[in-house]
Protein backbone atom coordinates (compact mmCIF):
# COMPACT_ATOMS: atom_id res chain seq x y z
CA UNK A 1 0.00 0.00 0.00
CA UNK A 2 1.67 3.53 -1.00
CA UNK A 3 2.21 5.77 2.12
CA UNK A 4 0.94 9.27 2.30
CA UNK A 5 3.84 11.84 3.60
CA UNK A 6 2.75 15.02 4.57
CA UNK A 7 5.15 17.28 2.73
CA UNK A 8 5.28 21.06 3.90
CA UNK A 9 3.17 21.42 0.12
CA UNK A 10 0.48 19.22 1.76
CA UNK A 11 0.21 21.01 4.74
CA UNK A 12 0.09 24.00 3.41
CA UNK A 13 -2.56 22.93 0.39
CA UNK A 14 -4.74 20.93 3.33
CA UNK A 15 -4.42 24.40 5.24
CA UNK A 16 -6.09 26.56 2.42
CA UNK A 17 -8.81 23.93 1.66
CA UNK A 18 -9.60 24.21 5.20
CA UNK A 19 -9.55 27.97 5.47
CA UNK A 20 -11.45 28.39 2.19
CA UNK A 21 -14.15 26.04 3.41
CA UNK A 22 -14.61 27.82 6.84
CA UNK A 23 -14.76 30.98 5.21
CA UNK A 24 -17.49 29.64 2.92
CA UNK A 25 -19.37 28.10 5.81
CA UNK A 26 -19.01 31.41 7.40
CA UNK A 27 -20.52 33.46 4.46
CA UNK A 28 -23.19 30.79 4.11
CA UNK A 29 -24.89 31.39 7.33
CA UNK A 30 -24.40 35.29 7.08
CA UNK A 31 -25.82 35.73 3.90
CA UNK A 32 -27.90 32.81 3.37
CA UNK A 33 -28.56 31.18 0.00
CA UNK A 34 -28.64 34.38 -1.98
CA UNK A 35 -25.73 35.91 -3.79
CA UNK A 36 -28.16 39.34 -4.83
CA UNK A 37 -26.55 41.46 -2.33
CA UNK A 38 -23.01 41.56 -3.66
CA UNK A 39 -24.69 43.77 -6.74
CA UNK A 40 -26.86 46.02 -5.04
CA UNK A 41 -24.40 47.96 -3.60
CA UNK A 42 -24.09 47.56 -0.15
CA UNK A 43 -22.88 44.77 2.38
CA UNK A 44 -25.10 41.72 3.41
CA UNK A 45 -24.46 41.27 7.08
CA UNK A 46 -27.59 40.32 9.03
CA UNK A 47 -30.09 40.93 5.96
CA UNK A 48 -30.33 37.34 4.32
CA UNK A 49 -32.25 35.98 7.42
CA UNK A 50 -31.38 31.96 7.48
CA UNK A 51 -30.94 30.10 4.12
CA UNK A 52 -33.48 31.84 2.35
CA UNK A 53 -34.39 34.52 0.35
CA UNK A 54 -37.22 36.23 1.83
CA UNK A 55 -37.18 39.86 1.93
CA UNK A 56 -34.57 40.14 -1.06
CA UNK A 57 -34.66 42.82 -3.62
CA UNK A 58 -32.97 41.13 -5.83
CA UNK A 59 -34.59 37.79 -5.79
CA UNK A 60 -37.09 37.82 -8.28
CA UNK A 61 -34.45 37.64 -10.42
CA UNK A 62 -34.62 34.16 -10.78
CA UNK A 63 -38.10 34.22 -11.46
CA UNK A 64 -37.29 36.84 -14.37
CA UNK A 65 -34.81 34.36 -15.68
CA UNK A 66 -37.29 31.10 -15.63
CA UNK A 67 -39.89 33.79 -17.43
CA UNK A 68 -37.33 34.50 -19.78
CA UNK A 69 -36.26 30.78 -20.42
CA UNK A 70 -40.03 30.03 -21.00
CA UNK A 71 -40.86 32.56 -23.48
CA UNK A 72 -37.90 32.15 -25.62
CA UNK A 73 -38.80 28.46 -25.40
CA UNK A 74 -42.19 29.32 -26.66
CA UNK A 75 -40.83 31.02 -29.81
CA UNK A 76 -38.78 28.65 -30.96
CA UNK A 77 -41.77 26.24 -30.68
CA UNK A 78 -40.74 23.93 -27.51
CA UNK A 79 -42.96 23.53 -24.48
CA UNK A 80 -42.05 24.18 -20.83
CA UNK A 81 -42.10 21.41 -18.33
CA UNK A 82 -44.00 22.89 -16.45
Amino acid sequence: MLEMGLTPATVVIAALVLLWAIWAVRRLRGRGLCDCHDHDGGGAKGRAGGLGCSGCSGCGAADRMVAEMDRRLQESGRASRR
